[in-house]
């Protein structure tokens, strides 16, 4: 029979990272859910004033979650789509140009099952440049999607990934390079 030690205590928040993160989840209540896409303005403007980094002309959409703004930075012209969850206990980085689209989920953090309390662990997420991460996709702990990627919809990354290649799946997989076409639309 495998000894359990209950008596070990995990590491708690800091008093002040408590008080943020009340403060943070009044105002996510109170703006997220129930302003349309127009007012995104007004969400990148609370996301800085506790601590988000985001670039000009970016675009948070309505019903989005970022459990700590000061670990998300969003690159120039970044957009998180409807309902996208970003949950970052660690840093999670959008690079410039790069869609989170709707219902997806940016998960820095899981917990350590080989321990007999489950500690929280975490890592941060990098969504490099000109990336697209379709609906509903699922990106772990620790990952890097590289330039140019995209990640197809429901897909779940669980490694890095090489850049400008298309990945689809659960778990996803390599499908084939991504190439951009100069054709006019």
């Amino acid at each position: 029979m495998t000894k359990v030690n209950l008596g070990v205590k995990q590491k708690n928040w800091s008093t002040r990272i408590k008080i943020a993160r009340v403060l943070w989840l009044a105002c996510q209540f109170i703006y997220w859910p129930i302003f349309p896409k127009m007012f995104s303005p007004v969400r990148i403007f609370v996301a800085r004033l506790f601590g988000a980094e985001i670039g000009k002309g970016c675009l948070i959409s309505k019903g989005v979650k970022i459990w700590m703004p000061w670990h998300l930075k969003m690159g120039d012209y970044a957009s998180l789509g409807v309902n996208v969850e970003v949950y970052n206990f660690a840093k999670v980085t959008i690079g410039s140009h790069s869609c989170v689209s709707q219902y997806s989920y940016l998960c820095s953090a899981s917990h350590d099952y080989t321990n007999s309390i489950h500690p929280l662990i975490y890592k941060n997420i990098h969504i490099e440049d000109q990336c697209w991460i379709a609906a509903g996709a699922f990106i772990g702990p620790g990952v890097t999607i590289n330039s140019g990627c995209v990640i197809g919809a429901r897909a779940v990354v669980t490694k890095n990934t090489d850049a400008w290649f298309v990945y689809a799946g659960n778990p996803a997989v390599k499908i084939k390079p991504r190439q951009i076409s100069d054709a006019p639309v």
